[in-house]
């Protein structure tokens, strides 16, 4: 009895699972090398990408030849920014714009408006609870209201300058009642936190009909309000660091000519922690958008670079004094590379680029900011707390008189003073652009993706599969959005073009170079062939060639053909026949099998050849079970027409056969041969001798009794020619299914082993008891029957189980 246990189940040792991988890898070597020159093409481009890339983004020297690429990548910002709107502005900003809209030229009279209104407009701020004022302006001039009275005065002078005292007196207080700058000077330094603008000139045109001492007399003014506090990084490389920061300004033409600075008054009111002066320069790139702030500059009027100041920006003033931070809590730091970082107190740090510059991070568009009218202010048309604790930033948007400029928004309408209100935000909250190292490798990484990674996809898919590449531009194009939502720039531009040029390109070569020789070998033998056949043949050519490898066969054929050929005409038995091995071939086609041939109204196919595929066994019992199901389907069909009923018989073997390309000289084909492929045809047959639909070897059981299969064992035979018996199972179906089937089988195995005890009444009624509960069962039928003969005639002493069979 020991003969008839099943074979313990066969373990993968880890030499043969190594030994598949070595040989899976060296199955895609191959294919990649058939297609080597359209990875190098891959290559190639991904290194043309990536210098691109670090010459034009990193090192920002682009030459005329790349600009076009800095172009597009900063309008795809720019589309960043219109898409995302408002929604990421503050509500509870701290910071207010006084314009000085056309609303105030109307009320307060033309521009420029007399500082006596300034004045009052800081006592109104001040009232409400203003915490700093910034002024997009420079008031290098003194106010014009009072020469009218300072001219008539001298008229009235006599020769030798004296005036009647009763006049002297009274023009004494017109000329203070009418002292404008004194009144706004005194305005200053009872709000104390104000920051005036200054504006540095870089063009002959801002130069012009300014002499060389007022330029020195500016110069002078300035040196009064440095940066707070600038310290080296390296102080024993202190000097030649601040030449090499000096040069760095020079080489992007942002080192001024000169500078105005305000009145001498408004400085001494400013001076102290508590005030301060800041220029509001706002360079452009060089397509007219504004996107970077400039935070800090070198100035000076000497020869000698290491006599000039670093002065701070606006932004920076405002954003320091909101802080309550003094000067010796502010500080510049620079090293050998240029700017390295901007301290706001021990809690806030920002990283600019080597010359202070950030990438602004707009919080929307056009007064994403609240705006109030200077003349509401001044006439106090405001609700009380609108300023409390506010910056209020004053500037002007009125026509004529407006700084108004190019944004990523697009126009030419964003007031520069909203310009500002966005980079003081971004200080406050160090909400820049952030574009570092992190950024720069992830550029650099989606690059290398696009590039080689895509490179190696593209050169071993299909050519008609390769567009699909470019729907990596999906996740990408959502992954660069969300970083941006984060406060990230990652570049678009150049990702996306190595990406379609890579896709272009090699698709381009394949279809012109490799796929013209394929088509014509597809041409010659799409006729007899499978696909996955033709394929490896296109791919891999040494695949066909004849060798002995591990496969399952398979042969169907369908039941009483004969039959069913003499009830049906030629045409309704082509019609049949059509359909029905048009659906078998499809079936064996999805579970990647290979057709053999048709032989007649049977078929031969088998797994794992040109595939070596580890689980051709499973693949081969799933087929099977879905193609019995399939002809049920069919057989319904039929009979509700009137045809009549189609069943098949499938056998299924696993072993070592020849594969590969045979035949004569003039006809060959892809086909198998052995002792497995007949083994296969031989289960086959049996299938009429035992009533059942799917018969399988041992080896294949052995293979896939593991995979979710019902199997019964069914019997120990020896085949015609052959001298050892070999265990056959039938395959019942998938298991999970009813319990029904579970329990049939167990009645069927108790019956069968009485059987082999030579217990043959006894057998024969508890398989009488089978069929009497489940009547279709073909095999406890053949029982039945040989149990009933061995009653008459029974085996001799020496049988071991073993049915012979007389008969294909």
């Amino acid at each position: 009895m020991s003969s008839l246990r099943p074979a313990p189940t066969r373990s993968v040792s880890p030499p043969r699972i190594r030994r598949g991988l070595l040989q899976s890898v060296a199955r895609l070597f191959r294919t990649w090398w058939s297609h080597k020159v359209s990875f190098a093409i891959s290559v190639m481009l991904t290194v043309s990408a990536a210098l691109i890339y670090l010459f034009t983004f990193v090192g920002e020297r682009p030459t005329p030849l790349f600009e076009f690429i800095q172009r597009l990548e900063l309008s795809a910002l720019d589309t960043r920014f219109r898409y995302r709107g408002r929604t990421h502005s503050r509500p509870d900003s701290p910071i207010v714009i006084v314009d000085i809209d056309q609303h105030s030229q109307e009320v307060l009279g033309r521009w420029p408006f007399s500082r006596a209104h300034f004045a009052d407009m800081l006592d109104a701020l001040r009232e409400d609870g203003a915490r700093v004022v910034a002024f997009d302006i420079t008031f290098s001039k003194p106010d014009e209201v009072s020469a009218p009275i300072r001219e008539l005065r001298k008229e009235l002078q006599g020769k030798d300058g004296e005036i009647d005292p009763r006049l002297a007196t009274k023009f004494a207080k017109l000329e203070a009642k009418y002292n404008t700058d004194e009144q706004f000077a005194r305005a200053i330094e009872r709000f104390g936190a104000v920051v005036l603008g200054n504006f540095f000139l870089y063009s002959d045109s801002d130069l012009a009909g300014i002499d060389d001492a007022t330029l020195d007399r500016y110069a002078a003014l300035l040196s009064f309000f440095p940066f707070p506090r600038v310290q080296p990084q390296r102080p024993e490389t202190a000097r030649q660091d601040f030449l090499k920061l000096v040069r760095n300004y020079e080489d992007l033409r942002l080192l001024p000519k000169g500078a105005q600075a305000n009145l001498e008054i408004f400085n001494d009111a400013l001076r102290g922690d508590r005030g301060a002066t800041g220029f509001f320069n706002v360079p452009a790139d060089a397509d007219g958008v504004v996107r970077h702030s400039l935070l800090a500059l070198p100035y000076g009027r000497s020869n000698n670079p290491d006599d000039w100041d670093i002065f701070a920006s606006l932004d920076v003033q405002a954003a320091r004094l909101y802080l309550g931070l003094s000067n010796d809590q502010t500080a510049l730091r620079y090293g050998p590379a240029g700017i390295v970082d901007f301290e706001f107190g021990p809690a806030l740090q920002l990283r600019p680029d080597p010359v202070g510059r950030s990438m602004i991070n707009y919080r929307g568009p056009v007064r994403t900011y609240p705006y109030h009218s200077i003349a509401d202010v001044i006439l106090r048309k405001f609700p009380p707390g609108t300023f409390r604790d506010k910056i209020a930033l004053v500037g002007a948007s009125a026509t004529g008189i407006g700084d108004m400029r190019s944004t990523p928004y697009g126009g030419v309408d964003f007031p520069g003073i909203e310009i500002h209100a966005n980079v003081i935000d971004n200080i406050l909250n160090q909400g820049f652009l952030r574009r570092g190292a992190g950024q720069v490798l992830l550029d650099l990484s989606f690059i290398f993706i696009f590039g080689i990674p895509l490179g190696l996809w593209l050169a071993l898919t299909k050519p008609q599969n390769m567009w699909f590449g470019l729907w990596l531009a999906v996740p990408f194009l959502g992954g660069v959005y969300g970083a941006f939502l984060k406060g990230w720039w990652l570049n678009l531009a150049i990702p996306m073009l190595t990406l379609v040029a890579n896709v272009s390109l090699v698709a381009l070569y394949r279809v012109v170079v490799e796929e013209r020789e394929k088509r014509k070998v597809r041409g010659s033998f799409q006729q007899y062939l499978s696909p996955e056949v033709i394929r490896r043949l296109l791919e891999r050519p040494q695949l066909v060639q004849p060798r002995k490898t591990e496969i399952t066969v398979m042969f169907s054929d369908i039941r009483n053909f004969t039959a069913i050929s003499e009830e049906l005409d030629a045409q309704d038995l082509a019609l049949l026949l059509n359909r029905y091995l048009s659906d078998m071939t499809r079936i064996i086609f999805q579970t990647k099998g290979t057709l053999d041939k048709y032989i007649g109204d049977a078929v031969m196919a088998f797994w794992g050849a040109p595939f070596e595929e580890g689980d051709h066994a499973v693949r081969a019992c799933r087929t099977a079970l879905v193609m019995i199901q399939r002809v049920a389907e069919l057989r319904d069909q039929w009979q509700a027409a009137g045809r009549p009923p189609l069943d098949i018989g499938i056998g299924l073997n696993t072993g070592t056969a020849s594969v590969g390309n045979m035949g004569s000289q003039l006809r060959y084909g892809y086909t198998a041969m052995g002792d497995a492929v007949n083994l296969s045809s031989r289960l086959e047959g049996l299938n009429k001798e035992y009533r059942t639909h799917i018969l399988v070897g041992s080896s294949t059981f052995e293979a896939a009794r593991d995979a979710g299969f019902l199997f019964r064992e069914l019997d120990l035979i020896r085949v015609k020619g052959k001298l050892q018996p070999v265990i056959i199972y039938e395959l019942v179906a998938l298991r999970g299914g009813t319990a029904e089937h579970e329990e049939r089988l167990n009645a069927f195995a108790r019956a069968r082993a009485s059987y082999l005890r030579r217990e043959w009444l006894e057998a024969q009624n508890m398989f009488q008891e089978v069929l009497d509960r489940w009547p279709d069962d073909g095999p406890a039928r053949t029982y039945w029957k040989r149990c009933q003969d061995y009653l008459f005639e029974a085996p001799n002493e020496n049988w071991d189980g073993v049915f012979v069979m007389t008969h294909k």
